[in-house]
């Protein structure tokens, strides 16, 4: 966990960077200076139609931090699951469920009674399980409803409200499939909402991070 706190923290400060720039945009006028080759200054105004691409831009980056958090979280887990070199014996109710499905996902008509007597063999013979993180249905949607599906699917406790992250991932989504400009979802917002946005959003993911750090310190993961 302490790899994926390290991540979280590398992001968080990114994105705390770019927020303090687009908090200038509120103390008045800002301009980019440059200077080019040959010396010269060259001044180019931010006006409003960047300034709501910026701000659009902001749901792009939380989004990222949110995806990223989500999947290096369950990445924690399962590696923690491979290291201990754990059978299907040892899992949690919850994490055999999870292994039996990805087992059986692929299985089709043709090889479906061999792939049936392999998982079988697997659980028998008390071999080392491989958790996969296809086992877990992330596929880029990821808000607050998510994270709690995936909680109770993993078994490490379900962290509360987070409804802000819904509106990131619409946001997120409309710009990723082209639904709407940056500018026609910037102007619908104000710099401080972006940062209200922000304050949630790293609220959130926290708490998931003490969540997910307590199921693997107290060894959830494995069978009463």
């Amino acid at each position: 966990m302490n790899t994926t706190r390290s991540e979280f923290q590398k992001r968080m400060s990114e994105i705390n960077v770019y927020f303090e720039t687009l908090a200038m945009l509120d103390r008045g006028v800002c301009r980019i200076v440059s200077q080019t080759l040959t010396g010269e200054e060259e001044i180019m105004p931010i006006d409003s139609e960047l300034s709501k691409i910026l701000k659009a831009n902001g749901f792009v980056l939380l989004y990222n931090l949110i995806e990223s958090t989500v999947r290096k979280s369950i990445d924690a887990i399962l590696n923690v699951v491979k290291d201990e070199g754990l059978t299907y014996g040892d899992l949690s109710d919850k994490l055999k469920k999870l292994w039996i499905k990805q087992e059986v996902k692929n299985i089709n008509a043709n090889d479906a009674c061999i792939r049936v007597l392999d998982i079988a063999e697997s659980v028998l013979n008390n071999e080392l399980l491989l958790l996969k993180q296809e086992c877990i249905n992330i596929s880029g949607n990821i808000d607050a409803q998510k994270i709690r599906e995936i909680a109770q699917m993993v078994g490490y406790d379900e962290p509360k409200d987070g409804a802000a992250l819904k509106t990131i991932k619409d946001k997120r989504n409309h710009l990723a499939h082209g639904e709407y400009t940056f500018a026609e979802i910037g102007k619908e917002f104000s710099v401080k909402d972006l940062m209200t946005f922000k304050q949630k959003t790293e609220e959130h993911l926290k708490l998931v991070l003490t969540n997910v750090e307590d199921y693997i310190n107290n060894k959830k993961y494995r069978v009463v």
